[in-house]
């Protein structure tokens, strides 16, 4: 196959790859294709060919699709490659010369591709896009008796609709403004060929289709364009005029459709309901000033009443329709915006000009006068409430032959897509505006409710609007009484089977809505009892016993939950959830009741008894191995989550499941499982938890937890899973704070280096969590091996990379000062190594400079005196020289530029003496203003020491109740009660390590700094003012 590019050429090209035969020659063809997108010409000889209508469909197909993603990828002039200015005019110039095209699928290829360039060249490189669109209609308008005719008014508008649609999105640069501005040009043509085509097929009786066909695509392009190109609807005329012309020929179709259900027929009346949602989401103010508004708005109203029955009847599944439903969605948000419009406080509606704030002003009163009357709201309330609030047929027969399926979709669905949750949707709405007419409404109709002459049914949808009136009428009623005296008994009491369903489950979801109105504690438990007696009742059905869950969950999760009230209901409800659990088919419904129990142990720990905790547990391995279909292995997840607050609760004794979670880690995030991908995140979790609550006593060398597989799987997280950053170098953290010895190996060595990469763009918690890994080794005296440690710590290049990191410019040293602890403990433990590895006396003064600078900056006074007992430690090192002062004058310490010339005069070692002596004034005035301010013990300790700042980690505290300010006030808090769980083994060994190495709180450091001054002033005391030294000696005496 030749590698010259002619026409002749590619049509070979093209003739191969579109041969049905896979093989090499195809293969051959699509690579040849793949190398001339680069050349000239090439996507102009791939137009000629889709132009040419001689040519196979095949052929045509393969160059319009190769030719549309070409400008896809090379019509920008900034791409490589890009197609020539020259070549792209060539191309416009023949972009509307297949108009003529019989096939549909190519003629809307084309106009995917018209579409694209019109994005990109409108209005800059193609100004007259609209003319030419014009222009063509204007030719057809003469030629109409001519067959073809109807064929390229088709196509056209199948371009224009493409046109339009894109250029409504563009929200930067001019194209949407020029298209607005172009926009009256062409809606007087587009209205008189639609208006043309729906009076000729409205008059023949036998509704040509392709009349109706081509009529319809004129009026898509005009509700695009009344939408999208104006910006006030109102105040043109000629919309105006359509839009009075649309509300008549919308309420003819809708008499028409009664006798005649053409297919073509609903399409144009949801086009026309399209039209009026998408005008008022969009210009809500234009729609209502328009003059034909209020008719639209009667007209979708009526249309809601007429059609109720129908749609309450409708069986969906059976008639293979849903199309008045549709409607009926639509109008019922045509109603919603336009009631929140009107009613709605604190409107955030942007007014550009006055003439728009006068505008909308109008608009609002205009509807509170002429259309929103009392009688209107009331025939509102009831169509709702007498239809589209009932459950239907349809869902009373899903109830029965798929409860799960039913339940599920009833709690997921949105109210956007589903009549009976839009129209409750916006009763709400109604019962916000109109609380004070709602509510007597609604208390009336709860008062006749025991009449008898009620069916089931209708007491369900009477009861519904009392759950959605939880934020109106709230103020009007005793909520806790009725629930107690009536709703409960009611749902407990009832006979029918029918009628006992569908109240009891519609109490729960009365519950549900009215959480947020306060619930006394006593209700709370019975409540409690209420949905306890729902769960475990045999004869109540599946959708009864989800729905009391999630009820149940709900209770959970609200603020005003109290495990102590719940606690006589724990075992119970656990002992149900899990037989309602292996009664259930769906993974939804087994998800969600997964989740439920999660919850239950998270909210109620510590309370559970270990046995029923250990109950749960032996479910997980059966229901681990029931999923392991493909379809079902979502499952695991919420098993996983399981897992984990099992393991928090079980807290000291979760060793006692170690055989069953300790074997799922490798299973869950070694890169080698199947499940890697799916269930790494919560495998990760799980492991995370098992850490924290590992004791002490069962730390071990041999424990799996410390097998070498799986330090190598947590490294391997920790470099592809940098999205849960925190999460994984919380296990880390446990690793340390149980032994830093475990990472002194490859894999240690292997972390610092992949922190090192991290530090500088980490997220604030990462940088925490580094910083308090780093802290934790340091801090641990017993480790057996702290040279391989720090030989790690400075091979790896962190140790560099931290000192880099403190050394930056910084105004807001937050992350800096966290960082500057771990720095500050190694000084404390080995300054010689600090020093030797700083790097040179320039790093060292920048540091120097900034830690100094840090620690006047800290308002932690644990923070401070770590900064400070961290300088006063570099003073250990000995070969402090007197001279320095006299090469380098103390006056330059901050002109780093001067000072660092004359520093790299000096060598190494004397350079650093010369630092340090340049600091030491600076250190011992913020050691004397430390002093001034704590008054320690004895023993270095000090109450405030204790204190936790934001400095401190949340997730990991020490456990110190004596020292706790708040305790007492905690005590009496029940909002900290609800919080308050026993400790962690890791949140012990942590206070374990503080309280036993911490030199914040076990030196005094009034002996560091008289130690420290002792130490230098053989030195230099001679060139310290003589009111330091002063100050010094009565400070040290």
């Amino acid at each position: 196959m030749s590698g010259g590019l002619d026409y002749n050429t590619l049509l070979q090209v093209l003739n191969a790859a579109s041969s049905p035969l896979r093989g090499p020659e195809q293969q051959n063809a699509e690579s040849q294709l793949k190398a001339w997108e680069a050349e000239k010409g090439f996507h102009y000889l791939l137009q000629s060919i889709y132009i040419d209508t001689q040519l196979s469909l095949q052929v045509r197909w393969l160059a319009v699709i190769c030719l549309k993603n070409g400008v896809e990828r090379f019509w920008r002039p900034t791409r490589i490659n890009a197609i020539t200015k020259e070549e792209k005019l060539e191309i416009r110039k023949r972009l509307f010369s297949t108009l003529g095209e019989s096939n549909n699928q190519l003629a809307i290829q084309n106009a995917h591709l018209i579409s694209k360039i019109s994005r990109l060249d409108f209005p800059v490189e193609w100004p007259t896009l609209f003319e030419d669109i014009i222009q063509i209609l204007e030719s057809c308008s003469a030629q109409m008796n001519d067959p073809t005719t109807i064929v390229k008014l088709n196509n056209l508008m199948i371009i224009s609709n493409q046109v339009l649609k894109i250029l409504a999105s563009v929200r930067i640069g001019k194209a949407r403004m020029m298209m607005q501005a172009k926009a009256p040009l062409l809606f007087p043509h587009l209205v008189k060929f639609y208006t043309m085509f729906f009076e000729r097929w409205l008059a023949d009786n036998n509704f040509d289709v392709t009349i109706m066909e081509v009529g319809y695509l004129f009026l898509k392009n005009i509700r695009r364009l009344v939408v999208d190109g104006y910006e006030y609807q109102n105040r043109d005329k000629y919309v105006q005029e359509f839009m009075e012309l649309s509300i008549q020929q919308f309420q003819k179709l809708l008499i028409l459709h009664e006798s005649n259900r053409l297919d073509l027929l609903e399409r144009y009346i949801k086009c026309f309901v399209k039209l009026y949602f998408n005008l008022v989401r969009d210009k809500t103010c234009s729609f209502i000033l328009l003059s034909c508004s209020k008719n639209i708005l009667l007209t979708l109203l009526s249309l809601l009443q007429q059609k109720a029955s129908l749609i309450y009847n409708l069986e969906i599944e059976a008639d293979d329709s849903d199309f008045w439903e549709k409607i009926a969605i639509k109008s019922f948000i045509i109603m919603k915006t336009i009631t929140n419009y009107v009613f709605k406080e604190n409107r955030t509606n942007i007014v550009k000009q006055k003439n728009d704030r006068l505008e909308i002003e109008q608009s609002i009163e205009l509807l509170k006068t002429s259309f929103f009357s009392l009688d209107l709201i009331e025939n509102l309330i009831n169509l709702i409430t007498n239809w589209y609030l009932k459950l239907r047929p349809v869902d009373l027969e899903n109830w029965e032959n798929e409860p799960e399926d039913w339940f599920n979709e009833e709690a997921s669905l949105d109210w956007e897509f589903q009549i009976r949750k839009c129209a409750e949707n916006y009763f709400q709405d109604l019962s916000i505006h109109f609380s004070e007419f709602i509510s007597q409404f609604i208390m009336n109709k709860i008062e006749n409710l025991n009449t008898g002459q009620l069916d089931s049914i209708t007491k369900d949808s009477i009861l519904s609007i009392f759950e959605l009136s939880s934020n109106s009428i709230s103020k009007s009623c005793n909520f806790n009484q009725l629930l107690i005296e009536y709703f409960i008994p009611q749902a407990l009491s009832t006979d029918n089977s029918l009628n006992s369903k569908l109240i009891k489950r519609r109490v729960c979801l009365i519950i549900n809505e009215w959480l947020d109105v306060k619930i006394e504690p006593n209700v709370r438990i019975e409540i409690y009892k209420f949905l306890l007696t729902l769960v475990s009742e045999p004869e109540n059905d599946k959708v009864v016993k989800l729905t009391s869950i999630q009820t149940l969950k709900y209770m959970l999760d609200d603020w005003e939950f109290r495990k102590g009230d719940f606690r006589p209901f724990i075992d119970e409800n656990v002992k149900h959830l899990l037989m309602v659990l292996d009664s259930l088919e769906t993974i939804e419904s087994k998800i969600f009741t997964l989740n439920t129990m999660s919850l239950l142990l998270e909210r109620t720990n510590p309370l559970i008894d270990e046995k029923v905790l250990i109950e749960i547990v032996t479910v997980v391995p059966i229901l681990w191995q029931k999923s392991n279909n493909s379809n079902e292995m979502i499952i695991k997840n919420s098993l996983l989550r399981i897992l984990k607050d099992l393991i928090m609760s079980l807290n000291e004794n979760s060793n006692l499941i170690h055989d069953i979670v300790v074997p799922l880690i490798p299973i869950c995030c070694d890169s080698k499982s199947e499940y890697y991908s799916l269930l790494c995140e919560d495998g990760l979790e799980l492991w995370s938890s098992i850490m924290k609550t590992l004791p002490s006593k069962e730390v071990s060398a041999t424990s799996k937890l410390f097998d070498p597989i799986l330090l190598e799987i947590l490294v391997n997280c920790l470099i592809n899973w940098t999205e849960i950053l925190p999460l994984i170098l919380g296990i880390i953290r446990s690793y340390f704070l149980i032994s830093a010895d475990i990472f002194n190996n490859e894999a240690g060595f292997k972390i610092f280096e992949v922190l090192k990469g991290y530090l500088k763009t980490m997220r604030d918690d990462s940088v925490f969590l580094t910083s308090s890994i780093l802290e934790i080794a340091i801090l641990e005296k017993n480790a057996g091996n702290k040279e391989f440690f720090y030989s790690n710590l400075i091979k790896s290049g962190l140790f560099a990379e931290v000192v880099e990191y403190l050394i930056r410019d910084t105004d807001s040293p937050y992350c800096e000062i966290k960082v500057s602890l771990p720095l500050l403990r190694m000084i404390i433990d080995t300054p010689i190594l600090v020093i030797s590895n700083i790097g040179n006396a320039s790093v060292l003064n920048r540091l120097l400079g900034n830690l100094c600078r840090f620690a006047k900056n800290s308002f932690d006074p644990k923070v401070r005196k770590l900064f400070l007992l961290g300088l006063l430690s570099l003073y250990q090192v000995e070969g402090l020289q007197k001279e320095s002062l006299v090469i380098i004058p103390p006056s330059k310490i901050d002109d780093l530029d001067e000072l660092d010339y004359e520093l790299e005069k000096l060598d190494k070692e004397t350079g650093i003496s010369a630092v340090l002596v340049l600091f030491f004034k600076r250190i011992v005035d913020l050691s004397l203003s430390f002093v001034e301010e704590i008054r320690e013990l004895p023993s270095g300790d000090l109450k405030a020491y204790h204190k936790q700042t934001s400095y401190d980690d949340t997730d990991l505290q020490p456990y110190e109740p004596g020292y706790d300010e708040n305790a007492e006030e905690q005590d009496q808090e029940e909002y900290a009660l609800e919080n308050d769980v026993p400790p962690t083994a890791e949140r012990l060994r942590y206070t374990q390590l503080l309280q036993n190495f911490d030199p914040v709180r076990r030196v005094f450091f009034r002996d560091a700094l008289r130690g420290t001054v002792e130490r230098v002033y053989g030195h230099i005391g001679g060139s310290l003012p003589p009111e330091l030294v002063e100050e010094l000696k009565h400070v040290c005496a």
